[in-house]
């Protein structure tokens, strides 16, 4: 098969899963395919929110949340990821902006998440902050 026919083939069988994948359950998947985020976006994504975690329920990152070599792909600043601070909205836009070149409203990321229950307090944590900032 050539590279023209094989590539036809796959965009065919990602529509294909695409379809198969239902929104209700699975919003953040979802949201990853809709916005072609890569691997690497995603894994970084994850460390930040159990960073964020860990800084919200145990003032200190765990060993589990650090991965310099990713973060350091992305150019985040480690010592404010890894601070035992309570983590803020603005921090967290920081992060986003550096991990993803797509555009997105950050609401629908942190409700996609709350939604498959990942990091829930993490996420309705940020959206107070992100509602809070949208009154002022």
């Amino acid at each position: 098969m050539d590279l023209i026919k094989e590539v036809t083939l796959l965009r065919y069988q990602f529509r294909l899963m695409q379809s198969m994948i239902q929104s209700d359950e699975f919003p953040f998947y979802r949201f990853v395919i809709d916005y072609e985020f890569e691997e690497e976006q995603v894994n970084a994504l994850r460390k930040i929110l159990i960073a964020f975690h860990d800084r919200l329920t145990r003032e200190e990152v765990s060993i589990f949340a650090q991965n310099d070599h990713l973060f350091s792909k992305f150019k985040l600043p480690l010592d404010m990821l890894y601070s035992p601070q309570k983590p803020n909205l603005d921090e967290f836009k920081l992060y986003i902006t550096k991990i993803f070149y797509q555009e997105f409203e950050l609401k629908y990321l942190l409700l996609s998440l709350k939604k498959q229950c990942i990091f829930v307090n993490v996420c309705d944590y940020l959206l107070e902050q992100l509602q809070i900032s949208n009154k002022v």
